[in-house]
């Protein structure tokens, strides 16, 4: 028996609709940041699986506020001013290597080894590792970090030096020493495309004992919006990791360094 006075409750319904209209708004800002260039509504309803008048209605929505603006012509819309301002706010305020811990934290819980971050570091033309996560096996070799680092020698290094413009590359090379850990010279540029472009068919790099003595190194790129900005590397004495385990690895690398790129705003991977 329903008791006098008493009031319908509505705001649980309310609630849900308000939730579906941002659900579907920031859905709809992940479409266009996602397209790089304007689209109309009807792409934009097709990529969201709704009907084109929801989708002018929530992109009127966010214009009002300037997250959305439209075109003079065609009818075609892109993100707004006012996204760009919040998303550089939040990046003025997120530390890289922080996002990036606990996806380096994940591997290292899963295999037991040290896993590294490091970043690509354009001016020095080297890398620098400024994250790290350690397994219940730990290392016999010290690894610093926030140390400019070979981009030529090491799974690490390659795993950027992939990714680089051939001019870029040619360059980094020209001024290469000896390995750290063998003493090799420098390959030859020809030698270095070759494995590199292994690197990039199999989407990570393997290297033994070229930073380190007896190390293994095993490493994947994490790009961002503009392209390659650093890597996830795993590194592990070579009688730690069989080669049978060396795939595994390599993918799991690969998963979670795709997935943090993505959260970077990279639209690559």
């Amino acid at each position: 028996m329903k008791r006098a006075g008493a009031v319908p409750d509505q705001a649980a319904p309310e609630a849900a609709s308000s939730t579906g209209t941002v659900s579907r708004a920031l859905r709809l800002l992940t479409v266009l940041a996602d397209a790089g260039s304007s689209v109309t509504v009807k792409q934009i309803a097709e990529q969201m699986g709704v009907a084109p008048s929801t989708a002018h209605r929530l992109l009127q929505l966010l214009k009002q506020d300037g997250f959305v603006e439209a075109s003079a012509v065609g009818h075609q819309y892109s993100i707004g001013p006012q996204f760009y301002r919040v998303a550089a706010r939040v990046l003025d305020s997120v530390s890289t290597p922080a996002l990036a811990q606990p996806f380096i934290q994940a591997i290292a819980n899963a295999f037991d080894e040290t896993v590294l971050f490091g970043l690509y570091v354009p001016t020095e033309r080297a890398l620098s590792f400024a994250a790290r996560a350690d397994g219940q096996q730990k290392l016999k070799y010290q690894i610093d970090l926030h140390r400019p680092l070979s981009l030529v020698w090491g799974a690490s290094g390659k795993a950027v030096l992939a990714y680089l413009p051939p001019g870029e590359i040619e360059a980094i090379l020209s001024e290469e020493g000896a390995s750290p850990g063998t003493g090799a010279t420098p390959p030859a540029l020809s030698v270095l495309q070759d494995e590199l472009a292994q690197v990039r068919a199999r989407g990570y790099a393997v290297s033994e004992s070229e930073k380190l003595p007896d190390a293994r190194g095993i490493a994947a790129p994490v790009f961002g919006p503009g392209g390659v900005i650093g890597c996830i590397c795993l590194t592990s004495p070579k009688s730690r990791m069989p080669h049978a385990s060396i795939e595994a690895i390599g993918r799991e690398i690969v998963s979670r360094a795709q997935a943090l790129s993505r959260d970077l705003g990279s639209s690559n991977v």
